[in-house]
């Protein structure tokens, strides 16, 4: 049949009708007509253009075109020859040999005959393809027993062979015996494989009189000639040397010619004539390799068809041991014992990358359950082997407990204990696995990881611990303890913290002696930093000083330097809080970003908001790398966030604050076990939106937070301090609205009221009629709360008092350079313009402490320094020209572009009130500004923000 011509003259009378697989008779029309009757559709194309296709491809697509053809009114071509019951499609396109050996012997069992026939070739010339697909056609038959086997190799388990004696003859006797057994009874059919390497445990097969015997000559004996009657036997050799007489006709298949394989290809892909070749060159143009290229699903090849290729097995045994989905290409590699890129292409076809990792085709998957405890363990040892690396570890751990080497895990975990984050996922492995001090150790290093993490109530973590409790070893079930108080601490169940301190357990492993286990000197460190953690809690930090400062936190290492760093920063002793922090080793990734992300927080309270920035980014960044929580990563960009807004950027604030908020359960997500981290992050996202000028979504921000801390599960004391925080931040909206203006520098207080200022008074009041405890961070929110009193306040007599108030708690050059700011508005609100300059001036030396004050060369606040610019362009407006001259070069400083707007605007207002020649000022500046339409306060920052555009845009 001529498909081209027929289908060009269909398509010249049939209307342009557009479907949903295309126009109508088109060829992408008819490649979704075969897929929709279940035919290839890559075969569409060539068997239109080349005639190169199976015949059951082509009855279907004959059948649609005849459709096509009724359609039209056209009559259809008819091929030469009735059309043959389709062959498959690997016999179809591969040789005549094949052809006839599936043809001949199906017909005769069809046929109620039992026909013998013997193949020979050699690997790759098909042998296994034609009997697979015998099995499958025979299986189809009514009533017919079908056995195939496959004798390679060690043969005794194939064929169930019993115990023997000693002599030869005694040993052929029992081999003639199994091969009588794997006989199906008639009707049946027998298909068989043998291969040269065939032996029997490694003893030769032996012909009846005893003698060794060839596999082939040993299968023709018992399995061709002595079949019983009614039972059909296709033996498939490599060769037939040697064999006289065969009683069967013998067919020799010889691997397909390279048209055969192009075309079979060409039809089964879809590919062009050039890739063809390519491929069949790779495969050497063997047969099992050629159809694999072309396996579609699992439906197309046998596990055993798969496994008997021995690249393909390497390749499945590897995936077996490493889980078989998802499989990153450095470890696959490693269990192959080389690249996967290496790999043959009929092999490396099994195979489908997404996203970096390595994933088997359905077929493949299919087979790895087939793949021998042996060969997988063989993968796993040459993974172990490979030299190590970072992306190495997981699967290395892995390889560990499938082949249950405990004590190579355990001391895995000791000389890296970091690595523990890769361990919970094997806990089940070890806990029905592991027995004795293995599991314990195990055990001691599941509970760790997640006790860093905060992550007390994960079920892996909770077992791992009752199974330490359980121990008989008094000195393991004190450690245990210890991180129950731990977890009580991280709850706020102080007194259920203090239980556990005083278990009996803990006695003897709490002396003053010295250590003579590691379990024991973890335990007494561990213990006396939960104590410092209970002193911290209770604001005793001379106690949390003592507890650790002991010697014997010295066996606590890297976490032990974060927590004399931590109780260091709250104490204010501000150098030694950063020599800890700088102590712990970045070669303990989860504790290092911790430290850093410490570091940042200091540098944050004390005027450092760009060292701030790039210490809580990169703290972020090593968070994540280190596999630290959700909640741990979120609280590092949400501080990050606060230090854009510091530094006047809060828009890319507000992106940092979403990014936290991603990481934490939503309004829509699921239910909350902690609702206390996402309310913190609410809560620290308030002063942003109030800086982006959006208090009505402050408070309602707020309103969710302290929803959810009404509700704080476990953790109640920590909830109860973010609740007042939250309320804090909701009087600052009220501040901000009342005030009419960004919570942004410059940012002055109230010379008028309003209800809102009344609102933000009350709700500072009440919380400064309250003490809270001396905690640091207490004294921090009281500290902050009284500048924010005197920013409330409109009468200037009562904001100074809140004022002295706040000087009187500064503990750094910082927070008493915040409030000599407020201090020098107050006066500048009485008129008292030399007082203000000195407190300016003293505000300004302590900025200066600020850079020096810490290790290394930081930028101050540019926030603060744009405050005092503007209250000193207000003391000194009186001098007019000379003033706005003087103030137009120090906004010059990049880091104060986001401050200028305002500062300009405060300098505008005082001009307008203070100056009493503003429009001639103005002029001076400006000789291009007529008066008229704005008001001197707007037209000034308007002018002088418009320059200063001008200026960036022509440079």
């Amino acid at each position: 049949m001529d498909w081209k011509a027929a289908l060009a003259d269909l398509r010249a009378h049939l209307p342009p009708v557009r479907e949903e697989g295309g126009v109508r008779g088109s060829l992408r029309w008819l490649e979704a007509q075969m897929r929709a009757r279940g035919a290839n559709p890559a075969a569409v194309r060539n068997i239109i253009y080349r005639d190169v296709g199976t015949s059951g491809d082509k009855a279907v697509l004959r059948a649609v075109l005849a459709e096509l053809a009724q359609e039209a009114g056209r009559p259809l071509a008819e091929t030469s020859s009735p059309v043959a019951p389709p062959l498959p499609a690997e016999l179809e396109l591969l040789g005549h040999g094949k052809k006839r050996a599936y043809k001949q012997f199906l017909a005769g069992v069809r046929g109620g005959r039992a026909p013998r026939l013997t193949v020979t070739g050699r690997a790759g010339a098909g042998k296994t393809v034609l009997l697979e697909h015998l099995e499958r056609a025979l299986r189809a038959l009514p009533d017919l027993d079908v056995v195939r086997l496959n004798l390679t190799g060690d043969g005794s388990a194939e064929l169930a062979l019993a115990p023997s004696g000693t002599s030869y003859a005694e040993v052929a006797q029992a081999q003639g015996n199994a091969a009588r057994a794997v006989f199906p009874l008639p009707p049946g059919a027998l298909l068989v494989r043998v291969t040269a390497d065939f032996t029997f445990g490694g003893q030769p097969p032996r012909l009846p009189d005893g003698s060794p015997g060839s596999p082939a000559a040993w299968a023709a004996e018992h399995l061709l000639r002595r079949a019983p009657l009614g039972v059909a036997v296709l033996l498939a050799l490599e060769d037939t040397a040697g064999l006289e007489d065969l009683p069967a006709e013998v067919i020799s298949l010889k691997p397909p010619t390279p048209a055969e394989a192009r075309a079979y290809l060409m039809a089964r892909l879809g590919i062009t004539r050039e890739r063809a070749d390519e491929l069949v060159r790779s495969t050497g143009r063997h047969l099992d390799r050629l159809t694999l290229l072309a396996t579609r699903g699992p439906e197309d090849v046998t596990p055993a068809r798969l496994l008997a290729d021995p690249d393909v097995r390497r390749l499945a045994a590897a995936l077996s041991g490493l889980g078989g989905e998802g499989v990153l290409e450095v470890a696959l590699a490693a269990a192959l014992g080389g690249s996967v890129h290496a790999l043959p292409p009929h092999t490396r076809a099994l195979l489908k990358e997404e996203e970096g990792e390595w994933r088997p085709v359905p077929s493949l998957r299919g087979a790895l359950p087939h793949v021998s405890g042996a060969e997988r363990d063989r993968a796993l040892r040459r993974l172990l082997a490979a030299p190590s690396a970072p992306d190495l570890v997981p699967a290395r751990l892995a390889a560990l407990a499938a082949l249950g080497e405990w004590w190579g895990l355990a001391a895995h975990m000791q000389s890296v204990p970091d690595d523990a984050r890769h361990l919970p996922p094997l806990w089940p492995q070890v806990r029905s696995g592991a027995v004795g001090e293995s599991r314990e150790e195990l055990a001691r290093a599941v509970v760790a990881h997640h006790a860093g993490r905060g992550e007390y109530d994960e079920p892996c973590a909770r077992d791992a611990l009752f199974t330490l409790l359980e121990s008989p070893d008094p000195v393991r079930r004190a450690w245990a303890r210890v991180k129950l108080a731990e977890s009580s601490v991280d709850a706020g169940n102080f007194e259920a913290a203090r239980t556990q301190l005083g278990h009996p357990d803990l006695a003897l492993s709490r002396s003053t002696e010295v250590a003579v286990d590691p379990w024991t000197a973890a335990t007494r460190a561990d213990a006396l930093l939960v104590e410092a953690a209970l002193a911290r809690w209770q604001g005793d930090l001379e106690a949390a000083t003592r507890a650790v400062s002991d010697p014997r936190t010295g066996h606590g290492g890297a976490r032990a330097h974060l927590w004399r760093g931590l109780i260091a920063k709250d104490a204010g002793h501000w150098a030694e809080a950063l020599q800890h922090l700088h102590l712990v080793p970045e070669g303990s990734p989860l504790l290092s970003a911790r430290a850093l992300y410490q570091e940042g927080d200091l540098r944050l309270r004390l005027g450092q908001p760009l060292a701030a920035l790039k210490d809580l980014n990169a703290a972020a960044v090593r968070l994540e790398m280190a596999g630290a929580g959700a909640e741990e990563r979120a609280r590092a960009l949400a501080r990050a966030a606060t230090a854009l807004r510091r530094l006047g950027r809060p828009g890319e604030g507000w992106k940092q604050l979403q990014a936290a908020l991603a990481l934490l359960p939503g309004e829509e997500g699921r239910p909350e076990r902690d609702s206390v981290p996402r309310a913190r992050l609410l809560s620290e996202g308030l002063p942003i939106l109030l800086a982006l000028g959006r208090p009505g979504e402050a408070l309602s921000s707020a309103a969710h937070a302290l929803a959810r801390l009404s509700r704080p599960g476990p953790r109640r004391p920590e909830a109860e301090y973010r609740r007042r925080r939250t309320v804090y931040r909701v009087a600052l909206a009220y501040l901000t609205r009342g005030l009419g203006r960004p919570y942004l520098q410059p940012f002055f207080g109230a010379s008028h009221d309003h209800p809102d200022l009344a609102q933000a008074r009350a709700l500072l009041d009440a919380r400064l009629a309250r003490s809270h405890g001396a905690s640091d961070r207490e004294q921090v929110l009281r500290f902050d709360a009284r500048l924010s009193r005197a920013l409330a306040e409109p009468d200037a007599a009562q904001a100074r008092e809140f004022v002295l108030q706040a000087l009187d708690m500064t503990d750094h050059p910082y927070a008493e350079a915040q409030a000599r700011a407020l201090e020098a508005d107050v006066y500048l609100r009485t008129g008292q313009e030399e007082a203000a300059l000195g407190a300016i001036n003293r505000a300004h030396a302590l900025v200066r402490r600020v850079q020096v004050g810490l290790p290394g060369t930081h930028d101050p606040d540019p926030g603060l320094l744009a405050g005092l610019l503007a209250l000193e362009a207000r003391a000194t407006v009186g001098d007019g020209e000379r003033t706005l001259r003087w103030l137009r070069d120090a906004l010059a400083e990049p880091l104060l572009a986001p401050f200028c707007a305002g500062v300009w605007a405060e300098a505008g207002r005082a001009l307008e009130e203070r100056h009493p020649a503003p429009e001639g000022v103005l002029r001076a500046l400006h000789p291009a500004w007529e008066p008229g339409t704005f008001r001197i306060r707007d037209a000034l920052s308007l002018l002088e923000t418009g320059r200063e555009a001008k200026g960036k845009g022509s440079g």
